[in-house]
């Protein structure tokens, strides 16, 4: 008789952590900069989350002010009956403070971690409606709603591409090896952005399976501020943040995946900006004699598409652009700093 050892990859040993009924404690991810008010609501609605039975829930902030604020956050939190884990990345960017929040999460032994922004406020289900989405679905990750924001959200819907902004993650993705995979936002992304989707396209990769969820509820304290893209906000910031999105999908793929990918990247996602662009400024200067105001709108869609296909070229040899500068209306190149990963 023969026998054949198969060797377990470590993604599939990790995937054998999953717990979909066994869950004992939840932790809740909050990361803050600059925001002391927002962070303030966010935490007082943290008081009204309703525990699901026999689960423990922890609040944990993030600090990713450049001079800890831990004496203001935890008397804010004591004078609301909040008790809370804390920590401080004096590193600025999305991606550090995002991984100082899943330190946390090891630390309080999470099953499940949900991450929110500090400009949201949590419905009181929200934890409830997690577990239940992750046990329902016999999900990995389960991607909430943000009221306001998200976008044509479907129940049940499996989801390829997700943020952090009320997301659900199973204990075996940020576990360290051997009880999980270990994964990280790279930090290579800190001021470009997208370190979210990135990772949460590591999980896929891994073979782990996202679900969406319309229940898990998270109110944005000012929705039209959160959108960058939002046609209340003037003209001009929405072209920066255009021209940054293009710029930065590039040069993020060049960066993690090479040249490459980033070539494939650019001809998948701007192919078509770059067809719906020419045609609305070909009906911008059709309709122009009878319907000044739409024509007026259809060529701001134009120049908005086609400045971001023109960015997203630049960004084979250019540096990207720093995400919360674009947002305020501002182009500010960032360099490309190595991994921290390889770095002494």
């Amino acid at each position: 008789m023969a026998f054949s050892i198969r060797a377990v990859s470590p993604a599939a040993a990790a995937r054998a952590e999953r717990q979909y009924d066994r869950l004992d404690t939840v932790s809740v991810l909050l990361c803050t900069r600059d925001r002391p008010e927002l962070l303030d609501e966010c935490l007082s609605s943290c008081t009204q989350l309703i525990h699901p039975p026999g689960i423990d829930i922890r609040v944990c902030v993030a600090d990713n002010n450049e001079i800890a604020h831990e004496h203001n956050i935890l008397q804010t939190a004591k004078s609301i009956g909040l008790n809370i884990d804390y920590c401080h990345e004096p590193r600025r960017g999305y991606a550090s403070a995002r991984n100082c929040a899943l330190k946390l999460a090891i630390a309080t032994h999470a099953d499940l971690a949900v991450f929110l922004d500090d400009d949201s406020r949590a419905d009181p289900r929200l934890v409830v409606e997690h577990v239940d989405a992750v046990r329902r679905y016999r999900a990995d990750a389960v991607l909430g709603r943000i009221e306001g924001l998200s976008r044509r959200p479907r129940e049940g819907r499996r989801v390829y591409r997700a943020g952090t902004g009320n997301i659900s993650l199973q204990r075996w993705i940020y576990a360290p090896e051997p009880q999980g995979m270990g994964l990280r936002f790279d930090e290579r992304l800190n001021l470009l952005g997208q370190e979210d989707r990135e990772f949460f396209a590591d999980v896929i990769r891994n073979g782990g399976v996202i679900q969406q969820s319309c229940l898990p509820v998270v109110h944005n304290s000012d929705a039209e501020e959160a959108n960058p893209s939002s046609t209340a906000r003037p003209f001009k910031a929405r072209l920066s943040f255009a021209k940054m999105e293009g710029r930065n999908e590039v040069v993020v793929a060049r960066i993690r995946h090479g040249f490459g990918k980033a070539i494939a990247r650019l001809a998948l996602r701007q192919t078509p900006q770059l067809q719906r662009g020419l045609t609305d400024a070909a009906l911008s200067i059709a309709v122009r004699s009878v319907d000044g105001q739409r024509s007026k709108a259809k060529m701001e869609e134009a120049r908005l598409r086609l400045a971001k296909v023109g960015a997203a070229i630049s960004g084979f040899w250019r540096p990207g652009f720093e995400r919360q500068a674009a947002r305020c209306g501002q182009l500010v190149e960032v360099s490309h700093p190595s991994d921290p990963r390889t770095s002494s």
